[in-house]
């Protein structure tokens, strides 16, 4: 969901995050926190912070110039291909899923191999294109990691990455919950049994909810200390329509009609459509002849042209109107409102495939603001405590790397030392 953000940024032409995004140099040296953290720490990047690797071994491609045969290679991110025309069809042709019709999953096109690298280290989330090095805006994880480390955490030892295949939904990805379960519980067990902290972000919100609605109490109450949740989009997010209907360049000098099939075939972009237990009748699409409320949204992908979107809407169910539940661990969430937010969308005609006009909302510039507060919801609706932290102005892409969160999740693991004493 970060992903239209972080590629508007890494333009030519991008600025950089705002002032008090990275932590001071005080901040992160602060020799109180060394020796005494006790709470490992798993990280869950949103999801424009997963690395992707492809392997082809296709029979064919959309144009005669895009090579069929590969080895393993980084396809997300390569920000040169998308912003090459030439090589911008075949790209998108790689990344598409498509509907298995015998198990109704989603799986990549024959011939396409793709793995996540590196399960279980930071390396893979820290540096998200290596072809612009140092960029800040491909590196949102960067500044917390080097914040941890500072403080005393060690890389794939007491810090450890949970990256995922961004494109899918839990139901047709389930081995990431047997991965993400056997890291919490081996990291926990060479921690002399301490329980983790969950560190998450945007979709990676989505992927820990839901696995955490999978565990027993018992289970969560062995291995889970806290979850630290940053912008998770829990009543979905408003910009997908537009998505679905015509295609999103994200930020990018590309035409968004390009984008667009292979945009609606990724499973997660219908798991995160607005839910209609959060947004119920409020009008979010219009054309002269209809509104579509959040309950209309089948009609909607029909009307758009998205089939693989109203399948995808059909099978998912529970899957997506299960985020009101509360996760039955306490929770510090973290949100940040003020930053005008597409909220809905008006077509001049019936063709949806048009630019609409887009009437902006209150949010953090990619979720919106009534979608950030489900997770307020869960402190009346469970024993354990949720913490919710409001910030102001700060961009979605930029909340990981905010002093103030940083600043939290080290208090998190101090306490937690300062209860139980060193390790």
């Amino acid at each position: 969901l970060a992903r239209a953000s972080i590629l508007l940024a890494l333009l030519p032409a991008a600025a950089r995050p705002p002032a008090g995004s990275v932590p001071s140099s005080k901040s992160v040296s602060d020799p109180t926190y060394f020796g005494k953290l006790k709470a490992p720490v798993v990280l869950v990047p949103g999801d424009a912070s997963n690395q992707l690797l492809a392997r082809l071994d296709k029979q064919s491609g959309p144009h005669w110039w895009c090579r069929n045969k590969a080895d393993w290679f980084r396809q997300w991110l390569t920000l040169t291909d998308l912003l090459n025309p030439v090589e911008l069809p075949c790209w998108c042709d790689n990344m598409k899923l498509v509907l298995n019709t015998t198990t109704g999953l989603a799986q990549n096109q024959a011939g396409v191999y793709t793995r996540v690298p590196i399960f279980g280290s930071t390396s893979s989330l820290e540096d998200l294109d290596p072809s612009i090095p140092g960029h800040p805006t491909s590196m949102v994880w960067v500044p917390m990691v080097g914040a941890l480390v500072d403080a005393g955490y060690v890389r794939n030892a007491s810090l450890r990455g949970a990256p995922y295949d961004f494109r899918y939904s839990p139901r047709s990805d389930p081995a990431y919950f047997a991965q993400l379960e056997a890291l919490i519980v081996e990291t926990s067990a060479a921690h002399g049994g301490n329980a983790v902290v969950l560190v998450s972000h945007s979709l990676g919100c989505l992927q820990v909810h839901a696995f955490l609605r999978t565990k027993s109490s018992a289970w969560k109450s062995a291995y889970i200390l806290r979850w630290v949740s940053i912008v998770g989009p829990y009543g979905g997010t408003n910009s997908l329509l537009r998505l679905h209907a015509r295609g999103d360049n994200q930020g990018l000098p590309v035409a968004a009609s390009v984008l667009r099939e292979q945009q609606r075939s990724y499973e997660t972009n219908t798991w995160m459509l607005p839910q209609p237990s959060v947004w119920g009748s409020v009008p979010l699409a219009r054309t002269p002849a209809r509104t579509y409320s959040a309950a209309e949204l089948p009609q909607f992908l029909v009307d758009a042209g998205s089939r693989i979107g109203v399948q995808y809407l059909r099978s998912l169910g529970g899957l997506r109107e299960r985020f009101v539940t509360p996760p039955g661990v306490a929770v510090d969430c973290f949100l940040s409102e003020g930053i005008p937010t597409p909220e809905r969308f008006e077509w001049a005609t019936a063709d949806l495939s048009q630019q609409p006009r887009t009437l902006m909302g209150d949010g953090d510039g990619t979720v919106n603001a009534r979608s950030l507060r489900v997770c307020a919801s869960w402190a009346e609706a469970q024993a354990e405590p949720v913490t919710v932290h409001y910030l102001s102005g700060v961009p979605h892409s930029s909340m990981p790397s905010d002093t103030r969160v940083i600043e939290h999740v080290l208090s998190v693991a101090a306490a937690a030392a300062a209860a139980d004493g060193p390790v």
